[in-house]
């Protein structure tokens, strides 16, 4: 009877053991949960303060881009008008001297004494030298204007590239140049760690793919950015039967892989 009464006092000893060993475990798996969490929401601020700065510092780069490319267009315009005045002094002048020239012609005819035609010589060199400097100044002129152009046009596509990386900044699309690894994976909690960040033109709030060998495998929704990493979910709906996302896997923006 002693030893029965032994036997099980040992049993609820023991299982009163196993169950504290399972609370204190479980316990451990909570907190290292709630320390994951926060880890995630102290990202996520990071991450929204990074975009904050962006943002504010592409809307300076877009009205910068644009007040000089409307400063190039009133360049451009007051160059035009002068060019169109050049214009106007040069075929005035040429028109003078196809009448001076008419008229020596008629003189000439008319008249055999040379005085009169060398006192038209010299007013004929004279247009012919003033037509030679309004030419002359009218090549500068189209020179400069074709730089105003081209400085328009550089200016132009500068701006319209910010206006394209901003759309994709706000409307949460990793850029078409983005391109980077997975570094590490947390299977338990189900996401992965990124080799790049902003810097390499990973968006918060974007979905990516991830690529092997040129297929798609899955895609992942991108959680958390700093400056040069990032953390993305795994969607486990698309992810490729057969398959698991690895360290070294290439990502890149979903836009970009395909189906």
């Amino acid at each position: 009877m002693v030893n029965t009464l032994g036997y099980l006092t040992a049993i609820v000893l023991a299982f009163s053991a196993f169950v504290a060993f399972k609370n204190k475990e479980e316990y451990t798996n909570q907190k290292q949960i709630t320390e994951n969490e926060s880890s995630k929401r102290d990202r996520n601020q990071k991450k929204f303060e990074g975009l904050v700065d962006e943002i504010a510092g592409l809307e300076s780069e877009r009205d910068t881009a644009n007040q000089s490319r409307d400063d190039f267009a009133a360049k451009l315009e007051e160059q035009e008008a002068k060019n169109e005045q050049v214009s106007k002094e040069s075929e005035e002048a040429k028109s003078g001297l196809e009448e001076t020239a008419s008229r020596l012609a008629r003189k000439a005819k008319e008249l055999e004494e040379l005085g009169e035609i060398r006192d038209l010589g010299p007013k004929i060199e004279g247009l012919t030298i003033s037509i030679q400097e309004l030419e002359d100044k009218l090549a500068i002129l189209n020179t400069e204007n074709s730089r105003l152009r081209g400085q328009k046009t550089e200016s132009g596509t500068r701006l319209a590239t910010i206006k394209k990386k901003l759309s994709d900044i706000t409307s949460g699309r990793s850029l078409p140049s983005m391109k980077t690894r997975i570094s590490a994976i947390s299977r338990t909690l189900g996401f992965v760690t990124l080799g790049g960040g902003m810097n390499s033109g990973v968006i918060g709030g974007s979905k990516v793919a991830v690529v092997r060998g040129g297929e798609k495998i899955a895609e992942l929704n991108v959680t958390a950015v700093s400056t040069n990493t990032a953390t993305a979910d795994i969607i486990l709906s698309t992810l490729k039967k057969g398959e698991q996302v690895s360290v070294g896997d290439t990502v890149i923006p979903v836009e970009g892989a395909g189906s």
